[in-house]
């Protein structure tokens, strides 16, 4: 019956509106600037919208202290040299913009939405945020003060604190080991200046990724990179990332928080992973995809889930970031039934990596990521965020198109070697979060 269901749902996607060969035929156009600056464009008619997004090489990767780069790119919109936060909210809520801020932990990414109509006003204000922001002290107070509640209202939450507590012990110091929004009890230490010299020193033309998707053509597009991008100047500091450095472990390593007000675990069981770059990030995915991030379809739902019943959720997933990440699993269950899911998620973990996958579980993983891929960029908005990622992580203009041939390429021989090497089901970390005995 699940079977029956998950070819119902290739179905769908082969009569889905946006279809696999519409995402491979994706005509966009990739300039490099003379200042460095790299724009990608996609030009779209169909609505009278257009999306800008710029990539910055800025993230926690960067940081002296926790929260400067989170902090940076929020304050933005707070203050510029023209405009105050007020008129900035003004403008935004009168011409109908959208500017939103995403903080990654290697890269920020700004999007700016607006209607034709208001392209030229919403550029305006975009670039005035981008270029000449001032971080004004009471601005920068409110921000912080914010941030701390915020960070202590999620240390209450049992799956955030599962996480931080498994990214800390795998990633130690490194950035990658804290959140993005840094800690609260760091928060003191930080001031205006630390916000400004982040800004300063990695809010620079020449390594920035421009997007420009929608309702713009050719001749315009020139006139607004003439405009807004080509004089501005500048070069970043080359960026000093320091690959995390992975604590050897010869047995599991157990962080148990108690919480006696719950009546639940949560469950965070994993090891080091790998990054974005890596030859082997396909086979990852497609391993992934059936040990437990395929949904209730995963052998972990089917086991821990449904054939047992021992988990309200359960998944597995890996960070591939532009350093080596994580991979992990993460488990909802009653508190009685910690140490057995516990067990049931290993002894899955051991199959993987000893029988490997079937040649149907595969052929099945192959055909949902495929068919899945077109609906990470059936939006307007979706591309205009993923085009500048293709650069970033140097994939390749040809990689929309090629993707199927990557995941078509990956056979059983891959995904059992692969599984021997990522897979720790002998010392990996386990955070739990719950009542303890």
């Amino acid at each position: 019956m699940k079977r029956k269901i998950f070819y119902i749902f290739l179905f769908l996607f082969s009569c889905f509106n946006y279809s696999i060969a519409g995402a491979i035929n994706m005509e966009f156009k990739t300039i490099k600037l003379n200042n460095g600056a790299t724009v990608k464009y996609l030009y779209r008619d169909n609505i009278p919208i257009v999306y800008l997004s710029v990539l910055i090489p800025a993230s926690p990767l960067d940081e002296e202290k926790p929260s400067q780069a989170y902090l940076t790119a929020h304050l933005l919109t707070h203050g510029t040299k023209n405009l105050s936060a007020r008129e900035i909210e003004d403008k935004i809520d009168f011409f109908a913009l959208s500017i939103e801020k995403k903080v990654h932990y290697d890269y920020t990414l700004l999007t700016l939405s607006t209607t034709k109509r208001y392209l030229s006003e919403g550029l305006e204000l975009f670039f005035e945020i981008l270029k000449t922001p001032t971080f004004p002290e009471e601005e920068f107070k409110k921000e912080v003060s914010i941030l701390e509640k915020s960070l202590k209202q999620m240390e209450e939450d049992p799956s955030y604190i599962a996480h931080k507590n498994f990214f800390k012990k795998l990633f130690g110091e490194h950035p990658y080991g804290r959140p993005i929004e840094g800690e609260p009890e760091k928060l003191k230490d930080l001031t205006r200046q630390d916000i400004v010299k982040f800004y300063e020193k990695f809010y620079k033309p020449n390594r920035m990724i421009f997007s420009f998707v929608g309702d713009i053509d050719e001749k315009e597009l020139k006139d607004k990179i003439e405009k807004y991008i080509l004089p501005w100047q500048g070069e970043i500091y080359d960026r000093q990332i320091v690959p995390p450095v992975f604590q050897k472990r010869d047995k599991p390593l157990e962080l148990k928080i108690n919480r006696k007000d719950l009546t639940q675990s949560t469950i965070v069981l994993g090891f080091e992973g790998i990054s974005r770059k890596d030859p082997d990030f396909f086979a990852t995915s497609l391993m992934n995809y059936v040990l437990g991030g395929g949904g209730l379809t995963s052998r972990l739902a089917k086991k821990v889930r449904e054939e047992k019943g021992l988990a309200y959720s359960i998944y597995s997933t890996f960070t591939p970031y532009l350093l080596n990440g994580a991979f992990y699993i993460e488990v909802k269950t009653k508190a009685e039934n910690t140490d057995n899911v516990v067990k049931m998620v290993t002894e899955e973990l051991k199959n993987m990596v000893n029988k490997g996958l079937t040649e149907e579980e595969l052929k099945e993983a192959k055909a949902f990521l495929v068919g899945s891929f077109p609906l990470r960029i059936d939006t307007m908005k979706k591309i205009n965020e993923f085009l500048p990622l293709m650069d970033f992580y140097q994939l390749g203009d040809d990689y929309i198109k090629r993707y199927p041939e990557y995941i078509e390429k990956v056979s059983i021989e891959d995904i059992k070697r692969v599984s021997e090497r990522i897979i720790n089901y002998k010392s990996f970390i386990l955070s739990v979060v719950g009542p303890t005995n």
